[in-house]
C-alpha cells in the first residue's frame, strides 16, 4: 500500500513537494483554489500515477494547511523571476499559524519577449506565524550587486522615454532628458535597470481590516535589486535594496497588518 501523502520536518518547518498527481489528490481532500489560477493541477499529468493515487490518504495536517487559505487574515502573493527560473507563491495565515504554496516557472525568451511556463508540482508548507517573514524572504533570488548606483528620482513622464532612449542607445534622446532634469547624464541605477535588467520582484500584501494592497516591486539587475515606487508627486524613485532592506520593509507592513486583525479580533494579548 501507497504511503499516506503528508508533510516532512525540515528545519523547524513542515514542507511537501508534491507532484502533479499528489497535489490533485491534496486538493481532492482541501477545497477550491479557484483565485490561484496558478495552483490549478495540470490535466495533462500522468494518468497512472493519478489513478494509483485514488485511494491514497492525505495527512490531515497537509489538507489543512491549504484549506488554511479560506480562514486567512493576511496573504502574501510573491512573484520572483532571476534569469530562466521563476516562482509564484502565495503565502496566508490565520493570525495563529501559517502556510505557504509555491509554484517553480521556467522562463523562455521568444521573439524578443519573455514567455513563462508553470513547473509540473507545487511546495506546501506549514510552519509557526513567527517564521512567515523568513517565509517569504526565502523565495528572494539573489542579486548580486556589481555596479554601485545610489539612488535616483526621475518624473513619471520621463521614465520611459529615458528607459526607450537608453535601450535603443538613442543618444540625442537621452541627452535631451538629460538637459531637461539637469543633469550630466542618466542616472546609474536607472542605467543599470535598463540595460542589465535579468529579473523581477513583486510581493503583494493584503489583510482583514485594512483596505488596499501593498505593493513591493523591483528589478533584478547590476546594482542588485532595485525598487521602483511612484510617488504621488508624479516623480519615479528608483532604490536599490539590500537583502535586509527588502526584510525590513516587509517586516514593517505585515506586522502593522497583523496588530491591525488581532486587535479587531480582541486576539492582541
Amino acid at each position: 500500500m501507497t504511503d499516506t501523502i503528508a508533510f516532512e520536518e525540515q528545519d523547524g518547518v513542515l514542507r511537501r513537494a508534491l507532484t502533479e498527481p499528489q497535489w490533485r489528490a491534496v486538493l481532492a481532500t482541501s477545497g477550491d483554489l479557484d483565485t490561484v489560477a496558478w495552483a490549478e493541477p495540470d490535466e495533462l499529468a500522468d494518468p497512472d500515477e493519478v489513478k494509483s493515487l485514488a485511494d491514497v490518504p492525505v495527512d490531515t495536517a497537509l489538507s489543512e494547511a491549504v484549506r488554511m487559505r479560506g480562514s486567512a487574515v493576511l496573504e502574501v502573493e510573491v512573484a520572483a523571476v532571476s534569469g530562466d527560473r521563476g516562482v509564484l507563491a502565495t503565502v496566508w495565515t490565520d493570525g495563529r499559524v501559517a502556510s505557504s504554496l509555491v509554484r517553480g516557472l521556467d522562463v523562455t525568451p521568444v521573439d524578443g519577449e519573455s514567455s513563462t511556463n508553470l513547473r509540473a508540482g507545487v511546495e506546501v508548507s506549514a510552519f509557526p506565524l513567527s517564521r512567515l517573514l523568513d517565509e517569504v524572504l526565502r523565495l528572494v533570488p539573489p542579486a548580486p550587486v556589481t555596479v554601485d548606483a545610489p539612488a535616483a528620482v526621475v518624473p513619471e513622464e520621463l521614465t520611459i522615454a529615458l528607459a526607450r532612449g537608453l535601450r535603443t542607445a538613442d543618444r540625442a534622446l537621452v541627452q535631451a532628458i538629460c538637459r531637461d532634469l539637469l543633469i550630466p547624464g542618466p542616472p546609474a541605477v536607472v542605467e543599470a535597470a535598463v540595460a542589465t535588467m535579468d529579473g523581477s520582484l513583486v510581493i503583494s500584501s493584503r489583510s482583514a481590516g485594512r483596505e488596499g494592497t501593498s505593493v513591493l516591486s523591483l528589478v533584478r539587475c547590476a546594482a542588485g535589486w532595485v525598487e521602483l515606487a511612484r510617488g504621488r508627486d508624479g516623480m519615479v524613485a528608483h532604490t536599490p535594496r539590500t537583502p535586509e532592506d527588502i526584510g525590513r520593509i516587509l517586516l514593517i507592513d505585515l506586522s502593522g497588518r497583523l496588530d491591525t486583525v488581532l486587535r479587531a479580533t480582541g486576539d492582541a494579548a
